[in-house]
């Protein structure tokens, strides 16, 4: 500020001084044509009485003037030279020159002769000759450049002592200004600071007290507003949910670390128009209902992969702001949530009509014991075999429904060490009954491997594989079992020269319930796959299934090891 009131103090002396040249010099241009003009007619006068009071020639008469400034010029009455102090030659003809043709007139211009700028002036004699007087313009302008450069000088030397007086001056009249300034960005910065009253003028100090309140009172509000605006954000980031805030224009006025992700949006989105963002049609128009009818709207949004459930709602407008937003559209991931469901809805529909046929089993054949109607022994004793196996594969099926509902509920739990090959020749035991029964030829490559686990998920995982190579084999089939310890991470395998699994069912058979021959009665669960697939998932591992109609199944499991 100091600056601009020096610079504008400085352009306001310069101009006037600029002014005051103007006219002074204009006034002794003006001062010195008067001058010269008195001085040559004076000189002229002078000169004239001088060559008609002289006896001799022209020639000896210009000769007196060899060694003066002033240059003596005599022509005769048709305007030749007869005589002229400073050129020999004679004879010229100076009929034409201003002078001459305006006797009495002041002329400057440079001369050929002499090649110096000279002053003219002439007058005819009574005997007709002219008389015509030169002095060079030096001569006299040197009065007149004196008095310019004292006038220069002067002006040069009151402006400097000016800038240094207005400089003094301004200083305590900038100081408080200068103080506000400083406080001013110190409160933009966050920071309040108390600017102090030491200023000599009291109505400056009055200034600057009544400057510290406002400054105090904006820094509390600031506070406020930016720990409201802290709060709300940590809020709005920990909803999980994406927010964007629009005005009425539908320019983005706002989004949270959520939306962020979601969009991809960044700073320089900001009050730029939504659709350059986001480019959903069905969010577009959403939006554009909403702000002009008022209308809540809720829809899903299929985003990167996901759904998301979305709501569009109108914000209450005020007048008094420039910015103020319009819509708010908050977008709530419910992918899982819905999944959840359709799983639930599933697991229920399948789990109903799994139980389905083995009740009407047991309540038919029990209902015919229970009324007498089965007298033969052997049908009795089928009736209660049935019963029986009905119930066994009952409660195998929700022994295996509790295993995937432990499966699922993912807790921290310390396991032991244990022998991985002890759990497959403990389930290799277990299934001797069957593969004796179907002649399975059963080739076992195993190294002994240890790992941190739950031996009964293991022993579950080793089961389920097993059972489904030798059950969805014929007869006297080969299995090839591999156990195996490799790169941090545990193998096993399963492959078998079974009937094999079409493309189609290959992404879907470890579903819960999924059979790929709806009609097959073969006293599974359904939920065997699905177990081995949480199992793989619990212990951070991955499955790979290959299998083609005819060339059997193998199923690879790799796990890793939590012991290193």
């Amino acid at each position: 500020m100091r600056k601009a009131i020096v610079r504008n103090n400085m352009i306001l002396l310069l101009s006037s001084l600029m002014l005051f040249f103007v006219i002074a010099f204009f006034s002794l241009y003006i001062f010195e044509k008067r001058n010269e003009e008195v001085f040559m007619s004076y000189l002229l006068e002078e000169t004239s009485l001088k060559y008609e009071n002289f006896n001799g020639s022209p020639i000896l008469f210009v000769n007196t003037y060899i060694d003066s400034e002033t240059r003596i010029t005599i022509l005769d009455e048709n305007g030749y030279v007869l005589a002229d102090s400073k050129d020999a030659q004679i004879g010229q003809d100076k009929s034409q020159r201003p002078e001459i043709l305006n006797l009495g007139e002041v002329y400057s211009r440079t001369s050929d002769t002499v090649n110096v700028n000279l002053l003219y002036i002439a007058k005819q004699m009574e005997d007709g000759q002219y008389l015509r007087i030169s002095v060079p313009v030096e001569t006299q302008t040197h009065v007149f450049t004196n008095i310019v450069i004292i006038i220069g000088l002067t002006g040069i030397i009151v402006a400097i002592g000016y800038y240094f007086g207005i400089n003094k001056v301004n200083k305590n009249l900038i100081k408080p200004f200068e103080k506000i300034k400083k406080g001013m960005s110190d409160l933009n910065k966050g920071q309040y600071q108390v600017m102090s009253l030491t200023d000599k003028y009291d109505d400056i100090n009055e200034m600057l007290y009544e400057m510290n309140l406002i400054n105090l009172s904006t820094s509390k509000h600031l506070k406020q507003v930016e720990s409201y605006q802290t709060q709300l954000n940590i809020i709005l980031d920990q909803l999980q949910q994406a927010v964007l805030l629009l005005d009425q224009n539908e320019n983005l006025t706002y989004f949270n670390n959520d939306a962020k992700a979601l969009f991809d949006l960044s700073e320089d989105d900001l009050d730029q128009k939504i659709y350059k963002m986001i480019r959903d049609v069905d969010l577009k128009e959403a939006i554009h209902k909403t702000n002009t009818n008022g209308e809540m709207l809720i829809f899903d949004m299929q985003i990167k992969d996901k759904l998301y459930e979305t709501k569009t709602l109108k914000l209450q407008e005020s007048t008094t702001l420039s910015k103020q937003p319009t819509v708010l559209v908050i977008l709530k991931d419910v992918s899982k949530e819905r999944q959840l469901s359709q799983v639930k809805r599933d697991f229920f529909s399948y789990a109903s009509h799994e139980l389905k046929s083995p009740i009407t089993a047991i309540s038919g054949n029990a209902e015919l014991i229970y009324h007498g109607m089965i007298k033969d022994e052997a049908e009795l004793k089928e009736a209660a075999d049935l019963i029986h196996h009905q119930a066994l594969n009952m409660s195998l099926l929700v022994e295996d429904m509790l295993t995937l509902s432990r499966l699922e509920q993912v807790k921290t739990k310390k396991y032991k060490k244990q022998n991985l090959n002890d759990i497959l020749n403990s389930t290799f035991k277990n299934l001797k009954p069957m593969i004796t029964k179907k002649k399975m030829e059963i080739i076992m490559d195993t190294n002994e491997v240890m790992m941190v686990c739950d031996p009964v998920d293991i022993q579950k995982l080793f089961k389920n594989l097993i059972e489904n190579a030798i059950k969805y084999s014929e007869p006297e089939k080969k299995i090839i079992i591999m156990l195996h310890a490799h790169d941090n991470n545990i193998i096993f395998s399963v492959k078998d020269e079974g009937y094999g699994i079409s493309i189609e069912h290959q992404q879907r058979v470890f579903e819960r319930f999924y059979r790929i021959d709806k009609g097959r009665i073969d006293g599974g669960t359904g939920l065997g796959l699905a177990i081995v697939k949480h199992i793989t998932i619990k212990y951070d591992g991955n499955i790979k299934l290959t299998s083609a109609i005819g060339l059997g199944t193998t199923i690879e499991i790799s796990m890793k090891d939590f012991r290193k």
